[in-house]
């Protein structure tokens, strides 16, 4: 009896003991599993970290009463993440889990994705596993499976491109004055109630304000004489021409005190010998009844002696053209061409400063582009906007400037307002620019869509295309741009040359982030000179950027190179 009760006692011992060595030795020859993770040190784009592994389970390895529970967890400074569980089971186990064979081994999948944070960015991904046979439950070691986390999209500067509206000055504007003297039918001799018409004297007077205001400067005179297309050409060749000698000499002598109605070059001279043209232009606003059929006559005959010769068989209507129409024609015109001086750059900055309301709003947006300082912008967008309060520009213009200093929230009130005044594709951009600064990247995409025809919206766009990781989009938005964010959506869609090239040769090329991209590209191409040099400049610059490359795993193959220490040290 006693021999019965020690044999099953024994048989029992053994049984127990074989069944938790099962699991016992998984533990010690966990090292035998092989893990990859793909990639190999963890990315992360458009916000998410994705975690792809593949675990292989040796030949007679996983026990066949043994369940266990892979649990992926990513560890940084002060913190960790435990993702989705994946199960496994030993193929004498009843369950729903991924069951490996222990003759034959097997593997396991695993897919997950979790939501980047700053802090994670120097972790490393840990596989935690927990194992159970029976009712014995055990814990493997860690298992370190990958670095991370690459976070250089994270770098994108969220700033777009302002659009300023463009002013419309013209420093010096032509103008000009005119008036006609009539003559009778055939004769070119001057008459005197033509040298006191209103038009005339208005000329006069015109002609003298010019020539006593220094701001006002004459071009020429321009001298036109016509007959009117009745009787012979050979008449109405003489005539025409006599009448430019009229008015010509009429001119010179009325004007005689002024230096340059002295100067024979300062006139151009026209002479038309029959004006059918100006024929045509009467006729036409006239209210004559038949004055279809004529246009017709004169449209239809290149010849103007049988063009005359089919009018003057329309008796009636001929004596109302001798009337109505003829006596207009038989003129000459005198046009005097002049040019309005502007103000120069200096007297634009004197009245801004001293009496800013005698501007015009084309002068202050031009004055806006005369300072190359922020502050200075401001200072001229602000006044702008209180005396021409009615005109979009000036609080575009305004909120562009605001934009650039960082005051995102006077920024939003001045666009506001030019969009109230006209909702157009320029002020369209300059609001998105507000909302990217404001971390609302919907409204911000909606209006840069609404930019249409405005480039600088491309940029904006390019900052949302990269947040997306939509790197090819991006590379597109900046086709024709190079700054940071240009170089960064090229480093990112694989081109390492073109982020270096972009980074070099834009008006930031300077900034410590430039150089840093650079070190990047570098570090990506495997040229330590790249690197290195790029990376002690941008430290050089902002020496924040020690510590931060240091954490940076774009450089993880050189954090023992004892060049990369002395740069971050």
């Amino acid at each position: 009896m006693k021999k019965t009760l020690f044999f099953i006692l024994a048989t029992v011992t053994i049984f127990s003991l074989s069944s938790c060595n099962g699991l016992k030795k998984m533990i010690q020859n966990a090292d035998d599993i092989n893990y990859s993770v793909n990639p190999e040190i963890l990315e992360m784009h458009g916000g998410k970290v994705a975690v792809n592994i593949t675990g292989n389970f040796p030949e007679k390895y996983f026990a066949k009463k043994v369940t266990a529970t892979i649990t992926p967890t990513l560890v940084w400074e002060g913190g960790e993440k435990a993702l989705t569980p994946v199960y496994v089971q030993g193929e004498k186990i009843q369950g729903n889990a991924k069951v490996i064979q222990y003759k034959a081994g097997g593997s396991f999948s695993y897919n997950d994705s979790f939501d980047y944070e700053p802090a994670m960015r120097r972790s490393h991904l840990e596989l935690r596993i927990v194992g159970s046979q029976g009712k014995k439950t055990a814990e493997f070691d860690p298992e370190f499976i990958a670095d991370g986390i690459v976070a250089t999209p994270d770098l994108v500067k969220m700033q777009g491109a302002s659009s300023v509206a463009k002013d419309k000055f013209i420093k010096d504007n032509p103008d000009v004055k005119v008036a006609a003297i009539n003559y009778d039918k055939n004769r070119a001799e001057l008459k005197n109630a033509e040298t006191k018409k209103d038009e005339i004297v208005e000329l006069k007077d015109f002609v003298n304000n010019v020539a006593n205001d220094d701001r006002k400067e004459f071009v020429n005179v321009e001298l036109l004489s016509y007959a009117s297309p009745e009787g012979t050409l050979e008449i109405n060749t003489k005539v025409s021409n006599d009448r430019s000698k009229t008015v010509d000499k009429y001119v010179k002598n009325e004007f005689k005190k002024i230096d340059e109605f002295k100067n024979n070059d300062f006139f151009e001279h026209l002479v038309t010998e029959e004006d059918w043209e100006g024929f045509k232009t009467v006729v036409q606003e006239s209210n004559l009844a038949d004055k279809d059929m004529i246009l017709r006559v004169v449209n239809m005959n290149s010849d103007p002696d049988k063009r005359e010769e089919e009018i003057r068989k329309m008796t009636a209507t001929f004596e109302e053209l001798e009337k109505l129409v003829h006596p207009l024609l038989r003129r000459s015109e005198i046009k005097v061409n002049i040019m309005l001086i502007g103000h120069t750059d200096d007297e634009i900055k004197d009245l801004f400063k001293n009496s800013p309301e005698e501007l015009t709003v084309e002068e202050f947006l031009y004055l806006g582009n005369l300072y190359d300082n922020d502050e200075d912008k401001l200072a001229v967008y602000t006044k702008a906007s209180e005396v021409y309060n009615k005109e979009w520009r000036c609080f575009n213009n305004l909120a562009a400037v605001q934009y650039r200093m960082k005051d995102y929230a006077a920024a939003k009130i001045s666009i506001e307002k030019a969009k109230a005044l006209d909702a157009n594709a320029t002020v369209f951009n300059n609001l998105g620019n507000v909302y990217l600064a404001e971390g609302n990247t919907s409204e911000a995409e909606k209006n840069y869509q609404s930019a249409t025809g405005v480039p600088e919206a491309s940029a904006g766009l390019g900052v949302l295309a990269i947040k997306n990781a939509q790197y090819k989009n991006a590379v597109d938005f900046y086709a024709n741009m190079n700054c940071f964010n240009a170089g960064l959506a090229r480093l990112l869609n694989g081109d390492s040359n073109g982020a270096i090239e972009a980074a070099s040769n834009g008006k930031d090329k300077e900034d410590a982030l430039n150089y840093y991209l650079k070190a990047i590209a570098g570090a990506r191409k495997g040229d330590t000179e790249v690197l290195f040099n790029n990376l002690r400049t941008a430290c050089t610059k902002d020496s924040k950027l020690k510590d931060f490359a240091s954490k940076d795993v774009e450089f993880i193959k050189y954090f023992e190179n004892d060049t990369f220490k002395s740069i971050v040290k």
